[in-house]
């Protein structure tokens, strides 16, 4: 950068009026403060000199010289303290300058009055005197340079003419060295002055540019915390009437339709899926920015493969795909909920992308910690696209024509690969499929038998063999299972499903004087299913009363549409599990069993 372009630059910055204003009064109380600190020094200086040249010089010169000096400091403590910072700042520029210049004029006129008569001895204490007064004066004046010539020349121009007139008795060398001090003096408090000036308007300039920026800032939070309210309150008022329609779709059979509306309606059905794993995937997104806590805790390999299989068995069977699971079972110390979430991510993937053949998932163990793969024979991904697939929103042109979705699915899975310490790698040839191998930190902690386990189908809808199916969900003995849920639609059908499945349902209500009337004849809960959002009292609250009521910590589970991350520490510390709609009947049901038994 050239010195043309920086002076530029430097007149600019201090160019702002209101820069200027800050900097005058930064100036005016840094020398007001140090004016009224060196008052003392102020006094007791011209006294000191008492012993030094009261004897040296005529009494006449002496007293007048002692007098006058007096004067000085009195009319400058006067002005200094009648200052007042909050009002003009051009005027009180002035009362400090004629304030400190009188007692320094003093000074100087003791060059006239008290040195001509002594020898080159007290010539010497003098000039010393005269310089101290000068760098002590550079310390608090400096910083304004009209201000400190103000200061500097009424001390030094009398010493000028000292100079000029006693040529003979003056040490010249000291003289010298004095008027270069003089000169050196004024040229550095005006270079200091212009470069304080610049150094106080940079520290305001930033300090507003600090402050906008913490405005920006609160108002992009405040924007933040809107747009989640927003997000939660209409992802609630959407995935409220999807777990609706989730429901009744499940009710449906097929095979009880025409041949055309069977078609039709599994078309439907479909789409709904594609609405559903959307939700999903946004969700996770929501969970993920949250920052969740990664919990270890010891989980069976093959508890987490059955609960996949159930998830997605149905939905590779309908595209006439094999899904095949190969691992051998053992006890893995780990989060199984982050591991499920990055292997649904994956089958989901793998299974919308295969249009044909077979998705195959591998388990085995490096180094005592559990590594897997995602293998399928569908469209794959292009070389030139692997590096984005992680990406936000990337979806390859290759096959954004032919499929849904949102593009967040991969990026979920880099995500919570990252958070738990693992390693995601990617392996893909095109129109012959894609393989993701995950590296995780799960420690095997105990092999069991080796086992294979082919595509599981998932439950039945309502129907035909659905209460068969759900009755073996849970044991012989009848289970209480109390629910909580205030859209009437869905409480019909959690009320058909769990009566079929072979449990005693009790409906509880949500407001506070039947909730009290109710209590009184419920019998003991083996487990408590709610909605969230219900009127005044949400359904923590409820869950919470109906524990106490039994004294013991009931299983408990949170169906709501509302997505809110601050809800989830809520749900934790109550020890209350938490499943977001939409969700199939069947999967409830299934959690429901998995949690009593």
């Amino acid at each position: 950068m050239t010195k043309s372009k920086i002076t530029q630059q430097d007149s600019e910055l201090i160019a702002d009026p209101h820069l200027l204003d800050q900097v005058a009064e930064e100036k005016l109380a840094y020398m007001h403060k140090f004016a009224k600190s060196s008052t003392v020094a102020t006094i007791l200086a011209p006294i000191l000199c008492v012993p030094l040249y009261i004897d040296e010089t005529e009494s006449l010169y002496f007293n007048a010289w002692f007098i006058l000096m007096a004067v000085a400091v009195a009319v400058r403590i006067f002005l200094v303290q009648t200052m007042d910072l909050r009002g003009d700042k051009q005027r009180n520029f002035k009362i400090l300058n004629w304030a400190i210049g009188i007692v320094t004029l003093m000074w100087g006129m003791g060059w006239l009055i008290l040195v001509p008569a002594m020898d080159p001895v007290n010539y010497l204490i003098y000039q010393i005197i005269s310089l101290t007064v000068l760098f002590v004066g550079m310390v608090g004046y400096c910083v304004h340079w009209r201000t400190f010539f103000s200061f500097v020349l009424p001390l030094k121009i009398p010493e000028v003419f000292f100079t000029i007139i006693y040529y003979k008795i003056i040490v010249w060398p000291i003289a010298l060295g004095s008027l270069v001090a003089f000169y050196l003096a004024l040229k550095m408090g005006y270079l200091f002055s212009q470069s304080w000036e610049k150094s106080i308007s940079l520290r305001f300039r930033n300090e507003t540019l600090f402050n906008d920026l913490v405005v920006e800032k609160d108002a992009s939070v405040a924007a933040n915390v809107a747009k989640s309210d927003f997000i939660a309150t209409a992802s609630h008022d959407l995935r409220q009437p999807m777990q609706a329609i989730n429901i009744f779709i499940e009710m449906i059979h097929p095979d009880h339709l025409k041949e055309k509306e069977a078609a039709i309606f599994k078309k439907m059905r479909a789409s709904i899926g594609v609405l559903n794993h959307m939700f999903n995937t946004l969700l996770d997104i929501s969970k993920l920015d949250a920052n969740f806590d990664y919990v270890e805790n010891y989980f069976e390999l093959e508890t987490l493969v059955r609960d996949v299989q159930i998830s997605f068995g149905q939905l590779a069977e309908d595209k006439g795909l094999q899904l095949h699971f190969e691992y051998q079972n053992c006890i893995l110390l780990g989060d199984a909920g982050l591991m499920a979430q990055v292997l649904r991510n994956l089958l989901s993937n793998s299974i919308q992308y295969t249009s044909a053949g077979r998705v195959m998932v591998k388990f085995w163990q490096e180094d005592h910690t559990l590594v897997f793969a995602v293998e399928d024979t569908g469209c794959g991904i292009p070389s030139e696209d692997l590096p984005f697939v992680y990406k936000e929103f990337f979806r390859s042109e290759h096959s954004r024509s032919h499929y849904d979705g949102l593009g967040l699915g991969l990026t979920i899975v880099s995500r919570v690969v990252d958070r738990i310490g693992g390693a995601i790698s990617v392996a893909s040839c095109v129109n012959q499929g894609t393989t993701f191998t995950i590296h995780t930190n799960f420690r095997v902690t105990e092999e069991k038998a080796m086992g294979e386990t082919v595509s599981a189908k998932l439950p039945m809808p309502l129907g035909g063999d659905r209460a068969s199916h759900a009755s073996a969900l849970v044991p012989l003995d009848v289970k209480h299972l109390g629910l909580i849920e205030n859209d009437r639609a869905l409480l019909d059908a959690y009320m058909q499903y769990f009566t079929a499945a072979g449990y005693c349902v009790h409906l509880i209500p949500y407001t506070e004087a039947e909730f009290n009337a109710v209590l009184l004849d419920l019998p003991k809960l083996d487990f408590i299913l709610s909605d969230y959002r219900l009127g005044h009292k949400d359904g923590a609250y409820f869950i919470k009363r109906l524990r106490e009521e039994f004294n013991d910590n009931i299983p408990a589970c949170i169906l709501t549409a509302d997505t809110s991350p601050n809800n989830l520490s809520k749900f934790k510390e109550l020890d209350i599990e938490v499943l977001y709609k939409p969700i199939d009947v069947a999967s409830i049901g299934q959690f429901v069993a998995d949690h009593i038994g």
